[in-house]
C-alpha cells in the first residue's frame, strides 16, 4: 500500500470540500484582500446595532440570517474571492448549497475571524462598541 505524505501547508491548512466545491483556509494575503469587505460587514452591524459574539463557537440562526440581509454585497465577495469564482457563479448556486458553503468558509476560518474581530468590540451597557483607530 502507497502512503501519500502531505506537504506541511497541507497539514496546517487543510481543504474542505463543500457541495462540490473545494474550500481552502484563507491565506495572509487573501485577509488583505477581503479586509475591505470585513470592514465594512463590520460597520453595518454596528449600524443595525447588532450585537454578535464571535468568541463563542456558535452564532445564532437569526443573527446569521441578519448578517445576510444587511451584508449581502460584502459576503458575495467575499465568497467570490474565497473559492475563486465569479459573483456571478456565486448567485447561481441555490440556496442550500451556498448557505452551506458561506459556513464552511467562516467554520474553517474562524479563528482568523475571531482573532481579528474580537479586539474590535468592547461590551459596553450590553453594547457592541467598535474601537476606531
Amino acid at each position: 500500500m502507497t502512503e501519500i505524505k502531505k506537504t506541511d501547508e497541507e497539514i496546517l491548512f487543510p481543504e474542505l470540500k463543500v457541495e462540490g466545491e473545494v474550500l481552502k483556509p484563507w491565506s495572509f494575503g487573501k485577509l488583505f484582500d477581503l479586509s475591505p469587505m470585513l470592514e465594512t460587514v463590520l460597520d453595518k452591524m454596528e449600524a443595525k446595532g447588532m450585537d454578535i459574539d464571535f468568541t463563542k463557537d456558535v452564532i445564532p440562526y437569526m443573527a446569521i440570517a441578519k448578517l445576510f440581509t444587511i451584508a449581502t454585497p460584502e459576503i458575495l465577495k467575499i465568497m467570490s474571492i474565497t473559492l475563486d469564482k465569479s459573483e456571478e457563479e456565486i448567485k447561481d448556486f441555490d440556496m442550500s448549497k451556498g448557505v452551506k458553503v458561506a459556513a464552511a468558509i467562516y467554520e474553517q476560518n474562524k479563528a482568523i475571524v475571531k482573532n481579528a474581530l474580537t479586539p474590535l468590540f468592547q461590551k459596553t451597557g450590553g453594547q457592541s462598541k467598535r474601537k476606531k483607530n
